[in-house]
């Protein structure tokens, strides 16, 4: 025995009335539990990282490779770092200082410190989106103004934390460079007080070039000196004074020093004061650049990230979306009319066919006779 879609459009037809009653029922449920369900609001930050070559970033690696200084990184000079930010954002530094910049203590009406805590770290995600490579803070929770007070004293944080860390790191190359300046400074003048002397009590003129030639060629002999110096003493540390190559290498030290000794004493010790004093001015004027471009990169130290938009108040939740709700239990609404209309439909079938009707009393005996055993 069946029925057909007639029998079931006839149904409703004639108990139409009833059905509209029924739906009405259903969209008020919607509408009810669309305005009482929780409602939470969204607001996102989206945050940029500045290009490895601008700002305090390419100053520190051009002054890096000059200095030749290694390990020296800022956060956010690598694409990578980016998501290095989370964890900054989830350390507990931030999140105490977003707590008490926000009174979250208060306006989420927790108890204390570790609770608020929880609460915060389950309101607010972190994501990088593809292929943009933008940073996203975003902060769901159930008052608006409240989420975009987080999600802009997030980025006003990172931000803060960033810039501090690299300035903190470009003032301390600058006041590296600026005591080796001080230093480099203090041995230049005391060669140079050297040199003066030398020159008002030996009575010797000023430097000219053909001075600073043989100032050259003595520091050429000099090296030599050293050189063969340090050869004889490894020579002597496994070998005797008899082995020929020895003996070679001390006739060579000795013709070198005899032509350091056939220099004038006034004029050797002329040319090593003036040669140190070149040395030490040549040490102080790269330095003095060096400082020149610290002062410059510190003073041109930005932020290592941009915020591209600051979140206003969402004015609208973003759950629970009102008319997808009113549309679900509308549609919830309409199936279950449908299988009532098909379940009374099959059942005055079931009574119009005798033989029908007959097998479900028997069944319905059956049931009852098996339900009421276990209850005995």
């Amino acid at each position: 025995m069946s029925f057909n879609v007639v029998d079931l459009f006839v149904f409703i037809v004639r108990r139409w009335w009833k059905m509209l009653i029924a739906l009405v029922c259903f969209g008020g449920l919607g509408i009810a539990l669309a305005f009482l369900l929780p409602k939470r609001y969204r607001a996102e930050v989206k945050l940029l990282p500045v290009t490895q070559g601008s700002g305090l970033v390419g100053a520190i690696s051009t002054l890096q490779s000059q200095l030749g200084i290694t390990g020296l990184t800022i956060p956010g000079a690598e694409g990578g770092e980016m998501l290095f930010y989370g964890e900054i954002l989830r350390s507990q530094t931030i999140t105490d200082y977003v707590m008490d910049s926000c009174s979250l203590l208060e306006r989420l009406d927790v108890a204390d410190r570790i609770k608020a805590r929880e609460e915060l770290a389950g309101m607010t995600a972190y994501k990088l989106t593809t292929p943009e490579q933008v940073f996203v803070i975003e902060v769901v929770g159930p008052d608006n103004i409240l989420v975009a007070d987080i999600a802009n004293t997030y980025a006003q944080a990172l931000d803060h934390y960033l810039t501090h860390s690299s300035t903190t790191r470009g003032r301390h190359l600058r006041e590296f460079i600026e005591g080796r300046l001080a230093q480099a400074e203090v041995d230049m003048e005391a060669a140079q007080d050297s040199l003066t002397e030398f020159q008002r009590k030996h009575k010797l003129p000023m430097v000219n070039p053909e001075i600073g030639g043989q100032i050259q060629a003595f520091a050429e002999l000099k090296a030599q000196a050293m050189q063969k110096e340090l050869e004889l003493e490894y020579m002597r540390s496994f070998s005797t004074v008899n082995n020929p190559q020895y003996e070679t290498a001390r006739r060579e030290f000795a013709l070198i020093q005899a032509k350091l000794a056939s220099l004038p004493p006034v004029a050797s010790r002329y040319l090593e004061l003036y040669r140190d004093f070149m040395v030490q001015q040549e040490i102080y004027m790269l330095l003095m650049q060096q400082y020149e471009q610290a002062k410059l990169m510190e003073a041109k130290d930005t932020p290592l990230i941009s915020i591209l938009e600051r979140v206003e108040p969402p004015p609208l939740p973003y759950f629970p979306p009102k008319k997808l709700v009113v549309l679900a239990v509308l549609l919830v609404g309409v199936v279950l009319i449908l299988a009532y209309s098909m379940i009374r439909v099959y059942w005055e079938h079931v009574l119009a066919n005798p033989e029908a009707h007959e097998k479900m009393s028997r069944l319905r005996s059956e049931v009852k006779k098996s339900f009421g055993r276990r209850k005995r």
